[in-house]
């Protein structure tokens, strides 16, 4: 039966084998106008493992699975966009690279050095279409 008017499940649904099923628990503990924030990630590297699913938490993903539960999203918000997450990974490599005791790891250095340049010079253009962090999500449950 209907119990909680709010749930908030941020950064879990990459570690549940089947979220789609978490979803489904939410529209059952939901009373009718209760509302869901979620919170996963759409690009990551892999960690908690073994408990790492999947990830790739699309807005077509949280479009598709909460309208077939019948929610409404009231907010959908990218976290980053594919050049943060670009300019995240390109700081990572030349540590990674070290650790992993590539011989060459002081030209990722260099190689982050320049892409951290090209990012200062080239603006502040979006591109939340093409990949981000993850999605911020605010849900109404309907019925």
């Amino acid at each position: 039966m209907y119990s909680f008017d709010a749930i908030l499940c941020s950064e879990v649904l990459e570690h549940v084998p089947e979220p789609t099923h978490a979803l489904d628990e939410f529209a059952r503990l939901l009373k009718p106008g209760g509302v869901v924030i979620l919170t996963a990630p759409f690009a990551s590297n892999v960690h908690m493992a073994p408990y790492h699913f999947c990830s790739g938490f699309s807005r077509y993903w949280y479009e598709h699975h909460l309208a077939l539960r019948g929610f409404e999203i009231k907010e959908l918000t990218s976290n980053g966009d594919w050049y943060a997450l670009l300019w995240q990974e390109i700081t990572r490599l030349g540590g990674l690279e070290r650790q992993r005791g590539n011989w060459a790891w002081p030209l990722a250095y260099a190689y982050a050095l320049l892409g951290m340049l090209y990012f200062k010079i080239r603006g502040n253009q979006r591109a939340e279409d093409l990949a981000c962090f993850g999605w911020q999500c605010l849900a109404v449950k309907q019925r």
